[in-house]
């Protein structure tokens, strides 16, 4: 079923379309300041002209339609297993040395508590006694 013009004798979402079937890239503001431009003596309701645009962009196929879920559907809540988990595996079963931490604790005490630097660091001296 066609259009009925109003009226002013417009059909605003085929003159919305047009619009936008020649101009791809155009927004929404754009549109309604076109046709205020073109037709001055018509009153636009800016909210119509709007859902005319989001209309003419989806015929157009100029946007995508994000396809909602079903109510009962729930989200994946498959985590895999990353570092986190292996670092606690791995401090779980090794014993604390006391005399490490403490000098780890020197070291984070003589770096002014920065970790990066104190991570420097040690990546320094692990590379001069290997070279």
């Amino acid at each position: 079923m066609a259009k009925r013009a109003a009226k002013g004798g417009v059909v605003i979402s085929q003159e919305i379309f047009n619009l936008v079937k020649n101009d791809n890239s155009i927004k929404g503001p754009e549109v309604v300041s076109a046709l205020r431009e073109k037709y001055p003596k018509v009153d636009f309701n800016s909210a119509s002209c709007q859902v005319a645009f989001a209309n003419a962009r989806k015929k157009l196929g100029l946007t995508r339609t994000v396809v909602k879920r079903p109510v009962g559907a729930t989200k994946s809540v498959y985590r895999p297993i990353g570092p986190k988990a292996a670092v606690v595996a791995l401090t779980s079963v090794e014993t604390v040395n006391i005399s490490l931490l403490q000098a780890a604790k020197a070291l984070l005490m003589h770096c002014n508590g920065d970790a990066n630097v104190a991570a420097q660091a040690l990546k320094q001296v692990a590379a001069l006694q290997m070279g």
